[in-house]
């Protein structure tokens, strides 16, 4: 049985080798090729014709939802797997759309990848629980009444948004955040994103103005 032949998009390239690296060491998985941004994927899967390619949605250039698109228009036999940070229901939605047959988020065990490398080069879809979870609410939101009153910005963020805002709004660094939460600075910036995605403010001043208008005279946050 041939291996399966597989390509990595990220633009961080300390985490692309690290991931490159850890696949290499599973029987039968070959990493044919390595891209930065979204048009070195597109580049590298018409030269390569990778089995399966691993994409990371934020990307420079190009981003992983455009070139996902691009890539399946002209290899549609080819199997994307998102590998990302971002798990709002817009990113789902569109890399579904794009075409991924898999979603996985970044912080997950290696072996959850390689389980969803396999899964995929076996012809089936794989998603995370957490995106499971996201797709069958969305599936059961479908065909119901919408309701009259729109749900507010802060009923969407998770419990650890919820802690991360209120470590902002008290002047908290990533890397002070991430110390007391036991995780990397760099996934305390992808909360901080999300967060001012999630808010539809521009930036960390508009997270503190939405949390002093929220939470600042309850006991939401501590």
């Amino acid at each position: 049985m041939s291996n399966t032949r597989i390509l990595l998009t990220d633009d961080h390239q300390m985490f692309r080798l690290g991931v490159a690296n850890l696949l290499e060491k599973e029987a039968g998985f070959e990493v044919v090729g390595q891209a930065c941004d979204g048009d070195e994927a597109v580049r590298l899967s018409l030269e390569f014709k990778p089995d399966v390619l691993v994409m990371d949605i934020s990307l420079p250039h190009t981003d992983g939802i455009a070139a996902t698109k691009q890539i399946l228009a002209a290899l549609p036999e080819t199997k994307i797997l998102a590998l990302t940070s971002f798990d709002t229901e817009e990113y789902v939605v569109n890399m579904l759309k794009a075409g991924a047959k898999g979603y996985v988020l970044k912080d997950a065990p290696i072996d959850e990848l390689v389980l969803a490398v396999k899964t995929l080069a076996n012809g089936s879809s794989y998603f995370a629980k957490e995106i499971s979870v996201k797709i069958l609410a969305m599936l059961e939101g479908i065909g119901r009444p919408s309701e009259s009153k729109e749900p507010s910005e802060k009923s969407s963020l998770t419990e650890r948004e919820m802690e991360i805002l209120g470590y902002i709004a008290a002047e908290k660094t990533n890397r002070e955040i991430a110390a007391l939460l036991y995780i990397s600075p760099r996934t305390v910036e992808t909360h901080r994103r999300n967060l001012i995605h999630k808010l539809k403010v521009k930036n960390t001043a508009g997270i503190v103005k939405f949390y002093l208008t929220n939470f600042k005279n309850n006991s939401e946050l501590v």
